[in-house]
């Protein structure tokens, strides 16, 4: 019980700048074995923030003001590593010649296509959560960062990596249990979701959401993954932005529906 309170906290520090409490030091095994949290780590920033929308509101915080703090905490308790994996491979996808791709990606210098593709997300993200919290549809934002993270283990489960990957994405994938890992995550996944929308009353069309979501956003991973020949760090944390970015726009577009 103990290692696996440890190792949760080990992803919960992998996947977010949030305290954690005193622990040993992480050997590389322990590293290998932090996915089976990912989703119920997305779950609970997805109620810190669900928390922080109700809040914001219920004080009559302006709109758009609201949005902007609530994408502020987002990016604060993540730490922005996704974001700049996203950068990173935007400029990757940006580089035209194919064995130099990597090594856009690794330049710690953000290139003009690896800023706009974080722009962008960062303005869908603004303008969705706009209509999100006008509609009070505050299940989507927690869907939002659990499925990503879903998505992710999935990744790590059944998609090849490169084989110029990283040391911490290295350790993490060593010791993935396949499929193991991925049935934990959806198990958690399955049962979270279905007690938070029967427990808020939500509509079934909840359920029929959030597995469109799956299927759109399991295109961006193997999409990923057949334009740089397997999974990276980098397309990791792009994989989460990209996810995220799906869910809250198909949440807008389908508001009519909830």
């Amino acid at each position: 019980m103990i290692k696996i309170l440890h190792r949760f906290f080990y992803a919960w520090l992998f996947l977010t700048r949030l305290p954690a409490p005193p622990l040993p030091k992480a050997k590389n095994e322990d590293w290998g074995r932090i996915a089976p949290y990912f989703t119920l780590i997305g779950f609970i920033l997805g109620f810190i923030l669900y928390f922080f929308a109700k809040v914001f509101l219920s004080y009559k915080i302006p709109l758009m003001f609201s949005a902007l703090l609530i994408l502020l905490l987002w990016n604060l308790i993540t730490g922005g590593l996704h974001m700049d994996g996203l950068m990173d491979t935007f400029d990757g996808i940006n580089c035209q010649d194919k064995n130099r791709k990597l090594e856009a990606m690794k330049d710690s210098r953000i290139g003009a296509f690896g800023a706009m593709g974080g722009i962008f997300v960062i303005l869908f993200k603004l303008i969705t959560l706009c209509t999100i919290l006008l509609n009070k549809f505050f299940f989507i934002i927690v869907i939002s960062l659990a499925l990503s993270r879903l998505i992710v283990v999935y990744s790590f489960t059944f998609l090849s990596k490169n084989k110029d990957s990283g040391m911490s994405s290295s350790l993490l994938l060593l010791g993935i249990k396949r499929p193991d890992d991925f049935l934990v995550n959806l198990i958690s996944f399955i049962i979270i979701s279905f007690l938070f929308i029967a427990f808020t009353h939500l509509k079934f069309f909840y359920f029929f959401f959030i597995s469109i979501c799956f299927f759109l956003c399991l295109f961006w991973t193997y999409w990923l993954e057949n334009h740089f020949k397997g999974h990276t760090g980098d397309t990791f944390g792009a994989l989460i932005e990209l996810s995220e970015v799906t869910i809250l726009s198909l949440g807008v577009i389908l508001k009519g529906c909830f």
